[in-house]
């Protein structure tokens, strides 16, 4: 179970890698590649705006946002939490909550947003549908959007009544403003016989789809994106085993559609920045169920303590969806992902001469020796990226000392085709093609 759990995110990504189009997935695989966005998408997504309505949680979206803005200006954000959203000025990212009415209010600017807003009823649909035409029609084009979860999944009412036979869970979650009340609620119309519900998570995925399909019918600029969830709290329980459960259906649907976009909150704060994924344990009445928890680094903030903030994460986690948010939008902008330089096809050298890489043999078909030399001490970052320029593999190491290191890469099941080893030391880079034979 746990190796399954662990690859997960990965088999999305060759699935991804592979198919006609280049389907966009911000999962933790793409958290160090927002530096290899080029400058020209940058400051493409700078002239957007992007709203993520929700409840506490997606507070971190936004936090996280206008930390990285302070560690990295380049990433120029600016960030509404009341009013009028083009009220904010040119030359960032516009990001808010912010929608055009919501169930109780047919207009005007809106900025607390829940399930029975986005999906749990016919009116929640038709509400939200209305509020993106509004902008798209009245000068104000939105360009992404997506529901910000809270604990939606599984709070309010624990887990009850009779195990789903299939999943070996008891439903759980709030479903406020649903046909039936707030209940518990499953995966599909088949699990309402457990809960008594008719909301599940096929509620949510038909909602967010329709709206995605009237902005493409209308030809508005608006990506709707699908989300995962929180994966806070919960720990070793039936909760949050649950909570995997459901985010596994999510991606599996979304996998179906290559024009279908997810950003992955969940996968992503699964995993820490040392690239260490955290594994629970649910303790099933002695049959022990392993999912993905939320990583201690990521409930951190950046001096190593923890201060709630509103959004229940650490500024660390934080930044890591800042970080994704970037590398997605910057793909919707039109970015194919192959960071600057990466497809030349011999090595190439930013600045110091003294930097060497090499890679036998080449091509390769299991495995392959990287080495490389550096001309001074320091940390190094030796990276593998697919030929859509996704990566998909990442070693780092820290060097006392000069000389020549080696660096061994299984192929493991990736795919055969061709490859891209780029080595980074201090800000001097060097890039090599690399084939994979099978």
């Amino acid at each position: 179970m746990k190796n399954k759990i662990i690859t997960s995110a990965f088999f999305l990504l060759i699935l991804a890698g592979n198919a006609a189009a280049q389907q966009i997935i911000a999962d933790h695989t793409v958290v160090d590649s927002y530096s290899d966005i080029p400058q020209q998408y940058i400051d493409s997504v700078r002239t957007w705006w992007v709203t993520v309505p929700g409840e506490s949680h997606s507070s971190g979206y936004r936090i996280g946002l206008a930390i990285l803005q302070s560690i990295d200006s380049n990433n120029a954000v600016a960030i509404l939490e009341s009013g009028t959203p083009d009220s904010l000025p040119a030359g960032a990212l516009r990001f808010s909550r912010a929608t055009w009415g919501d169930l109780n209010s047919s207009s005007g600017w809106r900025y607390g947003y829940g399930e029975e807003d986005w999906y749990t009823s016919q009116t929640a649909v038709a509400r939200t549908a209305a509020g993106i035409r509004y902008c798209n029609t009245n000068g104000r084009p939105l360009h992404a959007t997506g529901f910000g979860w809270c604990w939606d999944m599984t709070w309010i009412n624990a887990p009850g009544g009779t195990e789903d036979p299939v999943h070996q869970v008891r439903w759980a979650g709030s479903s406020e403003g649903g046909p039936q009340g707030s209940l518990r609620w499953g995966l599909d119309a088949g699990d309402s016989i457990l809960t008594g519900n008719s909301v599940c998570m096929d509620t949510y995925l038909e909602a967010t789809q329709s709206y995605a399909d009237s902005c493409a019918t209308n030809g508005w600029p608006t990506v709707v994106f699908f989300t995962t969830g929180p994966v806070d709290g919960n720990d070793n329980s039936e909760n949050g085993f649950q909570r995997e459960v459901k985010h596994q259906y999510m991606r599996q649907y979304v996998a179906q559609d290559t024009t279908r976009v997810l950003f992955d909150y969940a996968d992503i704060l699964c995993w820490s920045n040392a690239d260490s994924q955290h594994v629970a344990t649910w303790n099933d009445g002695g049959t022990l169920r392993d999912f993905p928890q939320i990583h201690a680094d990521n409930m951190l903030d950046t001096n190593g303590t923890y201060t709630e903030d509103g959004d229940h994460i650490g500024q660390r986690g934080a930044i890591r969806l800042a970080k994704a948010m970037w590398w997605m939008l910057a793909r919707l902008s039109g970015w194919d992902g192959t960071p600057s330089g990466i497809t030349a096809d011999i090595n190439t050298v930013k600045d110091d001469p003294g930097l060497r890489l090499s890679i036998q043999p080449n091509p390769f078909r299991r495995q392959v020796v990287i080495s490389y030399t550096i001309p001074r001490a320091g940390d190094v970052e030796v990276a593998i990226y697919n030929s859509t320029g996704q990566k998909v593999r990442t070693v780092i190491q820290s060097h006392q000392e000069p000389g020549t290191h080696v660096v061994k890469y299984e192929s493991d099941n990736h795919p055969a085709g061709v490859y891209f080893c780029r080595l980074r030391s201090g800000g001097d880079v060097r890039t090599s093609r690399m084939v994979l034979m099978r």
